[in-house]
């Protein structure tokens, strides 16, 4: 019982920090970006990428650890759901993240660089459609606890 409340804490912080690390990257390049906001986009993502990493790992333990047991999740259609959704998410988050470390490469090499227009607002829809997906990981979340397994 203690092992099922841990590991769905350590998954549900990890997810609730995701949402909110997406949150600020939507916030922070909403401005305009100068090398401040640029070096702390680069350092917020990768928490996004460590973030993601523990929500995986937890969420995987509590398929394997849990009491439900490994064929609640198996017969789960909601938990498949949710589980294409972040790998969608993870996918599309690839661009942001290379952009991010290209804009703090160029930043080193030159000081007053600042991203194109069309750059961040490529990235920013980008950033909305992963929050747009994202928020369908709860919804799928509450049908799956609700699931009989069919």
């Amino acid at each position: 019982m203690f092992l099922d409340w841990l590991l769905a804490s350590f998954h549900h912080l990890a997810v609730f920090s995701l949402a909110a690390i997406l949150a600020a990257e939507l916030a922070l390049t909403a401005a305009v970006l100068d090398d401040r906001a640029i070096l702390r986009l680069a350092r917020i993502d990768a928490w996004f990428g460590v973030m993601a990493a523990i929500a995986l790992a937890a969420g995987l333990a509590r398929v394997f650890l849990d009491a439900k047991g490994v064929d609640y999740y198996e017969a789960n259609v909601f938990f498949w759901i949710k589980m294409a959704l972040f790998v969608t998410i993870a996918v599309i988050s690839v661009a942001p993240t290379f952009s991010f470390i290209v804009w703090r490469r160029e930043l080193r090499e030159t000081p007053a660089f600042r991203p194109p227009a069309g750059e961040v607002a490529r990235l920013r829809r980008a950033l909305y459609l992963e929050a747009a997906l994202f928020a369908l990981i709860p919804l799928c979340a509450a049908a799956m606890a609700l699931a009989t397994g069919r």
